[in-house]
């Protein structure tokens, strides 16, 4: 039978010469990184591009329905409720069959 203090140290001689070749100085993780981005492929990062681009477009959408909303609200010309929208067609419609009324019978004469 063995010590487990022999055994935790040759545990641990173990992992130290599994990770020999493993730098832990300030530049490891930068390295790590600088790696990882060598590997990405080209695809990967076009991808990346389009779906930056994608949300960046959403944005400008919504911004821009926003402000054609806001800006349809404070119109002077469009009525303000379905009611009046309504009655200004209702009045248009009149006004036409009063001017036609009007054509035909000085045509008529």
């Amino acid at each position: 039978m063995r010590n487990p203090e022999q055994e935790l140290d040759e545990l641990f001689r173990a992992y130290r010469e599994s990770f020999a070749g493993v730098d832990a100085s300030s530049g490891f993780m930068p390295g790590v990184w600088e790696k990882i981005e060598a590997r990405r492929s080209f695809a990967f990062r076009v991808s990346h591009l389009a779906r930056a681009f994608l949300g960046a477009t959403a944005i400008l959408f919504t911004l821009m329905a926003g402000f054609l909303v806001l800006q349809d609200r404070n119109s002077p010309d469009m009525p303000a409720t379905y009611l009046d929208a309504l009655a200004s067609a209702h009045a248009s419609d009149s006004m036409l069959d009063a001017m036609h009324s009007e054509t035909f019978e000085a045509n008529q004469r």
